[in-house]
């Protein structure tokens, strides 16, 4: 079993696909599997990965899989967890990179803790070439549950490319991304955290993330606030399902509101009473 799966969705990202590549291709941590998800965006991303996996000569393992229909990032996401079959799971998006100890730190923090989530932390790389990186809140290593639990989700962002999560805790959950375009992201990590019983901090590990005015998540759409509303309303109901939702119902309720409503009311303000 390999110690670490990364899962890449590839969505129309021929330009900046190769540098995301090289990123996994340096990591310091050797068993490591690689998922290249095609979404099929139409454009030369497939074959950018295809010629790579050709040419690599490392001891990592890369595999091309693909979606049957072009499903948005959280479904190719989920196809990747069904291919993957490392102990761990990381996510990475087609033009972001790692930094080449990520997977390490995460993995041995995660080891260390006999964590179900190790977190690490995240680095905004400007158009102008400045960074600036952002962190997780502080979290101790080990039991993840009560009041410590409800704390953490009370501050967590929205960073869940930060993660590695324990496969065979998502796959007892059923956890998965939620059919919607919006907010995916934080239904899964909500869902992660919420089932998650031990977490390890490895606040060294770092992902980054380019900023681009053009991506997908910044570009005008007059039903994202449906779909937010959507993502976090799926969120509850894994809560309830699972037998979670009475042990953190006030902060299921918090993070409904802060995450769903009001950041929905945003969405609807930002793109249909406020667009240009």
């Amino acid at each position: 079993m390999h110690k670490v799966s990364v899962i890449i969705p590839v969505y129309r990202a021929e330009a900046t696909l190769t540098a995301c590549l090289e990123s996994v291709a340096a990591q310091t941590l050797d068993e490591l599997e690689v998922v290249l998800v095609d979404d099929h965006g139409g454009d030369g991303s497939v074959d950018v990965a295809s010629r790579f996996i050709a040419s690599y000569k490392g001891p990592k393992t890369f595999r091309l899989t693909a979606t049957p229909v072009n499903g948005g990032p959280g479904a190719a996401r989920n196809c990747g967890i069904e291919a993957a079959t490392g102990e761990y799971l990381a996510f990475l998006d087609s033009d972001d990179t790692l930094e080449p100890d990520f997977c390490r730190r995460l993995w041995e923090a995660a080891r260390g803790a006999d964590a179900d989530l190790a977190v690490g932390s995240i680095v905004f790389d400007e158009p102008d070439g400045t960074a600036v990186v952002r962190h997780n809140p502080p979290v101790e290593a080990g039991p993840f549950e009560g009041a410590a639990k409800k704390r953490y989700l009370r501050r967590f962002k929205a960073y869940f490319t930060t993660y590695l999560y324990r496969r065979s805790r998502l796959l007892e959950y059923g956890i998965r991304f939620p059919g919607t375009r919006s907010a995916e992201d934080s239904c899964f990590l909500i869902c992660a955290l919420l089932a998650a019983r031990r977490i390890a901090p490895a606040d060294d590990a770092r992902y980054h993330y380019r900023i681009d005015a053009a991506s997908i998540s910044r570009k005008p759409d007059p039903g994202r606030w449906r779909q937010r509303l959507a993502s976090l309303r799926a969120m509850e109901a894994f809560a309830r399902d699972k037998g979670l939702y009475p042990r953190y119902r006030g902060t299921i309720r918090l993070l409904v509101l802060k995450k769903g409503r009001l950041m929905a009311a945003k969405d609807y303000l930002t793109n249909n009473l406020f667009k240009h």
